[in-house]
């Protein structure tokens, strides 16, 4: 949603500036605009694309209301592909056709249609009237079908042509359809073929019989696929021969077909014909693979015969293809009553145990409690797979009353029937289930006793975590596994010294962590946070060295003021793995009391891993919840102070992405200046300004001109997609538009000399030279993947308008010796070239003669990497930042064209052609009022 919602709003903008400026071009004389009826066509225009259904309907009867010009004046803004944007023109036009097509709107719908048809009449481009054939298949009726008809023999537009035909539907459609049969070429005659097997027409089929029956193999598949549609049985022969002959791949294709002729015929109501087909499918197509075409066939047989389908699908639940038998037992779950069951009841006593679990399975999914006494039964089969059928069957037949028939089943080392009864049960109300599994719990076999332990984990019976705490230390390791995973849902405060116990006996890492997970849960059930600790903290006194790691880690999620001063002198002591374990534990500590601590161990580590957890530590707590702004910077900048090695750089510059201030921008701004951490900084400017759930993006133009610089460090396409889509979000809310709209060429021309040669031009010179220039504008600048290419011939390209003092972004890349600038008003230029050309750089005004026309600094990217420029031109004076750097700071730009006078006030935006490949995308503007 959010990116139909970020292309409708470039749309918008984009054409704002384009159906405006072409106001201005129309002619507007009454007679050939009468009322300013372009002006209003103008302003229906960009209510397209409307936000909702109801919007949509007004703006199309607003302007439908235009009337017949009023359609005309739309259907005149159509551009065939990569010539003009008329997105908003095709909008209106198919919002028009629905809206005309509605119930009680004759008169707006003929309308409609005759404007269409004119156009469709007049010489324009395939594309386009292939899309206005598209609009009179939405609102065409009896009207079009005579200079419809005629397009027919139009190779590229018989599929559209034969399209609205065949959605007209009338008997004239139906006779121009078959008349053109004969008479259109193949590529035609295979859309007419199509649109009268949409149509169903009955009048074609001997016509269609003789093309299915020719020497043309395109047009015979054609013609098959259209008879099978359509349904009449003449055409019955043919398609079942087309099997019996078929190679294995036609086999597959033709089985689809003749299964929609089956269809056809009993919907056209010749049910026993269609039934026949189906039975002769399920009869013969029992090859590998090929259940799925029985399966689609005694679907539809079930769907023709209704209930009297029953022993023909119960003659298929014998199978023995697992898919199909599947199948036959599903669709009788369409057949109530307990006769169907009864009958099911005595297929499972004469099959097999694979057919009978499938059967008693399925008699638990009917509900029909009349199986229950059978279901029973199986409770007690010596089969595995009818067993356990039967369990999940009982426990959805028999409710309550059946629990003391599953409970005995529970007493197994099966693992497979011990899940099988615990997923049963699970069914079942807490209080039926709950008690008698805690108290089959310590006499069950292992596999019932891990299935009864995740069970009361799934109930949250935390009172009974003793006797879950108990299999804890079970020597079966299904058991302990399944009891350890417990713990941490079920232990209570009272359970912390005996989980102390077992970690510090306990020798295998992963169970290790899941004992801990087990403290923490149940350490902090205690309501007092300062006393959480306490059962840890003495068990430290009287541990073994060895164990303290393993009790000291929880401790950073447990808390408390005790806690952190133990961890904390602990850091000090002798001993290294006990020391690691402190430092982890501070590093990770939950809150943000263990700063200070932390700031005491960076500053005074002795060794370079102690400094970089600790700082690790402040990151992650001065980066996260739980402190204002103002806090989280004083701790991050006190931190920078204590770096000292580029990692630790790093995750400090990250942490300020946690920071949603301007301040905490500028400084990663300056962060994405230096090589070393520019990729961090650029990575926490997303983190910090974008939207994320429940917190809304940072606003306003300097954090969207700071998102521009981090878009240069980024190097994942998905993250900087959605960036690029937030600053030109931000860039709209601040008055910017697009200059370039990443689709087309649309507001852009060529280049005519120069402005004084141009001010000298008689008008129709000055027209016929922009026409030549337009031509060859466009043979050498194209739109390729949203960005601007030119190929490096030709000349430079220029703004349909002119501006005079504005802002505006655009990104730039060029390959080595590239060269080329942007022209301000029409004027030569901020400078854009290959360092090896000029070591001083991009940005400056290269043509200041008196004026300063150097960068100030080289900030240039690598050649073939992205540069970003940010130029302001107020009056005749220009700054330019250039990847986010200030290169050229409020410096006058002086007129190159006539060197005695003030640059120009107004005048057209150049991207420079200077012999060499050039790339732009991402070009925005905002126009600065005076």
């Amino acid at each position: 949603m959010r990116v139909q919602l970020r292309n409708r709003r470039v749309l918008r903008i984009a054409v704002v500036v384009l159906v405006l400026g072409l106001i201005g071009l129309l002619p507007t004389t009454a007679g050939q605009d009468p009322a300013g009826l372009s002006a209003k066509v103008a302003a229906v225009l960009l209510k397209f694309p409307a936000e909702s259904a109801a919007g949509r309907d007004a703006a199309a009867a607003e302007l439908l209301a235009l009337g017949p010009e009023g359609l005309q004046s739309v259907c005149r803004r159509l551009a065939a592909p990569g010539e003009d944007d008329d997105s908003l023109a095709r909008f209106a036009l198919d919002a028009a056709a629905v809206y005309a097509a509605r119930p009680g709107a004759e008169s707006e719908r003929l309308m409609f249609s005759r404007e269409i048809l004119k156009v469709l009449a007049l010489p324009r481009e395939t594309e386009v009237k292939a899309f206005l054939l598209g609009e009179l298949q939405l609102a065409g009726k009896g009207e079009v079908v005579r200079p419809v008809g005629a397009l027919l023999a139009a190779a590229r537009l018989a599929g559209p042509a034969a399209r609205v035909l065949a959605a007209v539907r009338n008997p004239e459609a139906e006779r121009a359809l078959i008349q053109a049969l004969g008479s259109v070429p193949k590529g035609a005659a295979l859309s007419v073929v199509q649109a009268l097997g949409d149509m169903r027409s009955v009048a074609a089929v001997k016509s269609l019989l003789t093309l299915a029956s020719g020497r043309d193999a395109d047009l015979s598949r054609a013609a098959v696929a259209a008879l099978a549609n359509i349904g009449d049985p003449a055409a019955r022969l043919l398609l079942e021969k087309s099997i019996v002959t078929a190679s294995s791949f036609e086999r597959a294709q033709g089985a689809s077909l003749y299964l929609l002729f089956a269809r056809r015929l009993s919907e056209s109501g010749k049910g026993e014909m269609a039934a026949r087909i189906c039975r002769d499918f399920i009869a013969n197509y029992s090859l590998p693979g090929e259940s799925q075409v029985r399966a689609a066939a005694l679907d539809l047989l079930a769907g023709i015969q209704g209930p009297s389908v029953l022993d023909v699908l119960l003659e298929a639940a014998e199978s023995a293809d697992p898919a199909f038998r599947k199948k036959a037992l599903d669709l009788t779950m369409a057949i109530p009553g307990e006769s169907v069951t009864s009958r099911l009841m005595e297929k499972a006593a004469q099959s097999g145990s694979d057919i009978q679990a499938d059967i008693i399975a399925l008699l638990g999914r009917r509900g029909d409690k009349s199986a229950l006494p059978a279901v029973r039964e199986r409770l007690k089969s010596e089969d595995k797979a009818v067993r356990l059928a039967a369990v999940s069957a009982a426990a959805r037949l028999g409710g309550a009353g059946i629990l003391d028939e599953l409970w005995p089943l529970m007493a197994t080392d099966d693992e497979d029937q011990a899940r099988a009864v615990r997923d049963a049960l699970s069914g079942f109300p807490t209080e039926q289930v709950v008690p008698r599994a805690a108290a089959m719990l310590s006499e069950a076999p292992p596999a019932a006793r891990a299935a009864l332990i995740e069970l009361l984990a799934e109930r949250r019976a935390r009172a009974h975590s003793g006797l879950v705490l108990a299999q804890a230390g079970s020597e079966n390791e299904i058991v302990r596994k399944a009891a350890l995973a417990a713990l941490e849902t079920l232990a209570r405060g009272e359970d912390v010294p005996r989980i102390i116990e077992l970690v510090l006996s306990s020798s295998a890492a992963p169970e290790t962590t899941l004992l801990q997970n087990a403290l923490v849960a149940a350490a902090n059930g205690s309501p007092d946070p300062e006393r959480r600790a306490d059962t840890v903290l003495a068990a430290l006194e009287k541990a073994p060295v060895t164990k303290w790691g393993d009790l000291i880690r929880p401790l950073a999620r447990i808390g408390g003021a005790k806690a952190l001063a133990f961890v904390a002198a602990t850091l000090a002591d002798p001993d290294p793995p006990v020391r690691a374990a402190a430092l982890y534990a501070l590093s990770n500590w939950a809150d943000a009391s263990a700063l200070d601590e932390l700031f005491k161990a960076a500053r005074s580590a002795a060794d370079r891993r102690t400094r970089y957890m600790a700082l690790q530590g402040i990151a992650r707590l001065a980066g996260g919840p739980g402190l204002s702004d103002e806090r989280k910077l004083a701790a991050l900048k006190s931190a920078l102070e204590i770096t000292a090695e580029n990692d630790e750089k790093n995750v400090v510059v990250g942490a300020f992405g946690g920071v949603r201030s301007p301040e905490s921008l500028r400084l990663l701004a300056g962060f994405i200046d230096a090589p070393v951490t520019q990729l961090r900084a650029a990575q926490a400017v997303l983190r910090a300004v974008l939207p994320s759930p429940g917190v809304a993006g940072m606003t306003g133009f300097e954090t969207a001109r700071i998102l521009k610089k981090a878009l240069l460090v980024i190097d994942n396409d998905y993250d900087r997609d959605q960036a690029e889509a937030y600053a030109r979000k931000l860039l709209f809310q601040e008055g910017f538009s697009f200059l370039f709209n990443a689709k087309d060429l649309s507001g852009w021309k060529g280049l005519v000399a120069d402005p004084p040669q141009r001010a000298k031009m008689a008008p129709a010179v000055l027209k016929k030279a922009q026409v030549e220039a337009d031509a060859l504008m466009r043979a050498h600048w194209k739109v390729v993947e949203g960005g601007l290419v030119f190929d490096g011939k030709g000349h430079s390209l220029c703004t349909a308008r002119d501006y005079g003092d504005f802002e505006m972004f655009v990104d730039w890349k060029i390959e080595p010796k590239g060269d080329s600038g942007i022209y301000l008003r029409g004027s030569p230029q901020v400078q854009i070239w290959d360092l090896i050309q000029s070591p001083d750089g991009s940005g400056g005004l290269y043509n200041n003669k008196i004026n300063p026309s150097k960068p100030l600094v080289r900030t240039d990217r690598q050649v073939g990497e992205w540069n970003t420029l940010y130029i302001r031109m107020v009056g005749d004076r220009v700054t330019v930042e250039l990847n986010g750097v200030v290169v050229t700071d409020n410096v006058v730009m002086e007129n190159y064209w006539e060197r005695d006078k003030p640059i120009y006030p107004t005048g057209q935006i150049e991207l420079q052609a200077h012999s060499t490949p050039l790339y732009f995308r991402n070009i925005y503007m905002r126009e600065i009022g005076r």
